[in-house]
């Protein structure tokens, strides 16, 4: 009998056992998934946008040259050799980005680190293409916006004092839009999606993953971490001195009665004063007042934003006093909006009207119409906007749906608005405010409302 039950409860043990491993390997299977999905499609943006930053800068040169011919030839012809060597050796400095060390260094990405390390830890320590591959593209996204203002700089030389250096601000606009498309994508990297974070806070407490991350991450293999000393290899890490030969310069310095610390820090103060008068010349260059690579064009912040980042869902309410024809209503509207602009903003809307009765003694939801909304917001300060817009307003009361199909052009009102709206912060989302005055209620002949108050927010 006691075997039997020792029996019972082995094979429970095993059995559960055996469960907790198929749902961990469900679990990693859906994590892998997520993140090949995900940064395949950061991967495939990233591409595509270096590619049309390239193409887009390529053709602006073809046609400034162009131009050029006919003003100076001399100059068109430097300029269209230094045009071809650029782009005919650019696939291979592309090629070349992805193992530059040095510039791993100044655009390493921690979140992005831990993530790789993490599915290569859950992978068995084999690399996961989609992951690697992303590290690549930001190499070449990184490269390209290096190239991109380089050949602005090129343009900028052969082209001054020619009447053509003011066309450089399409070329100067493409490369800063590039920046900013690069840019948003890293910050998307440095902030891992739920699952991530669940992810990785699990992992962070096994000892097991975190001697992993001190041997894979880039991390790593950027210092050498987890490497004995005496075998790292100055040659292998380029561009970067090694502790070795920092401690052997010092050492030289005090043999020879000088103070290291206050030799370092006299190579700092002189590196700094380097540093400001290679900014000052790089300023003359590009023809700029401020900081290297600021525009000399007002930016609009939404143009590297993607296109479901420019839209703007939206919900606000209206009510309207009864008149003879209908009872106290209430104008249910959703409004979808695409930002032009940080100031304009162009949508369409749907409204839906209900009736509420006519009185606390007659109180009753009823469907008294629908209408169909267009608008443009243009800010003038702060969180006040112009506001305008166009509606058709079918306002007769109906049962079905069915009723509202095929009405005729009779059946609907029209309504001309323009007035102005107040947005504020409401939370996480923003709420508004507005007044509006309609230049078409004359022409309705259901005695509608001239001014129209609206209150609602935006998601």
């Amino acid at each position: 009998m006691r075997y039997i039950y020792l029996v019972g409860i082995t094979g429970l043990i095993l059995c559960s056992t055996s469960l907790l491993a198929q749902d961990t390997a469900t679990y990693n299977k859906k994590l892998l998934e997520h993140i090949d999905k995900k940064y395949n499609g950061l991967t495939q943006l990233l591409s595509k946008n270096s590619s049309k930053a390239i193409e887009q800068l390529q053709r602006q040169e073809k046609v400034l040259i162009a131009k050029l011919s006919k003003q100076d030839s001399s100059k068109a012809k430097q300029l269209q050799l230094s045009s071809t060597a650029a782009y005919n050796d650019l696939p291979n400095q592309l090629v070349q980005a992805k193992g530059n060390s040095v510039a791993a260094v100044r655009n390493y990405i921690p979140a992005l680190d831990s993530v790789q390390a993490m599915m290569g830890f859950i992978n068995g320590g084999n690399v996961v293409k989609s992951v690697a591959g992303l590290q690549d593209q930001l190499q070449i996204a990184n490269y390209t916006k290096t190239f991109l203002q380089n050949r602005r700089q090129a343009l900028q030389a052969v082209l001054a004092g020619t009447p053509l250096v003011k066309q450089l601000k399409q070329v100067q606009k493409t490369a800063f839009y590039y920046q900013q498309q690069v840019e948003a994508y890293r910050q998307t990297l440095k902030d891992p999606d739920k699952l991530q974070k669940l992810a990785l806070t699990q992992l962070s407490k096994l000892d097991a993953f975190k001697a992993f991350f001190a041997k894979n991450s880039q991390l790593a293999s950027i210092f050498r971490m987890g490497v004995a000393e005496n075998e790292l290899d100055a040659a292998s890490i380029n561009g970067l001195q090694t502790r070795q030969s920092m401690r052997a310069a010092l050492q030289q310095f005090e043999s020879a009665g000088a103070n290291p610390q206050q030799f370092v820090q006299g190579q700092v103060q002189s590196a700094s004063g380097e540093l400001q008068t290679f900014k000052n010349k790089i300023n003359n260059a590009v023809g700029g007042n401020g900081e290297a690579g600021m525009p000399s064009f007002k930016p609009n912040t939404q143009k590297a934003k993607s296109f479901l980042q420019r839209i703007e869902l939206g919900f606000n309410i209206q009510s309207l006093r009864p008149n003879g024809l209908l009872p106290v209503t209430s104008d249910l509207a959703f409004t979808l909006g695409y930002k032009l602009n940080s100031k304009s903003v162009i949508g369409v809307g749907l409204s839906y009207k209900m009736g509420w009765g006519n009185g606390i003694s007659d109180m009753r939801i009823t469907h008294e119409g629908f209408g169909l909304r267009s608008f443009v917001d243009w800010q003038i300060k702060g969180g006040f906007y112009i506001s305008g817009g166009y509606e058709q307003n079918y306002m007769q009361s109906f049962n079905r749906l069915s009723a509202l199909m095929n009405l005729p052009m009779s059946a609907w009102k029209q309504s001309g608005l323009m007035g102005i709206s107040k947005k504020y912060k409401l939370g996480k989302k923003k709420g508004t405010l507005q007044v509006l005055y309609d230049f078409l209620h004359f022409s309705n002949q259901v005695n509608t409302q001239p001014v129209i108050f609206r209150t609602g927010f935006n998601f």
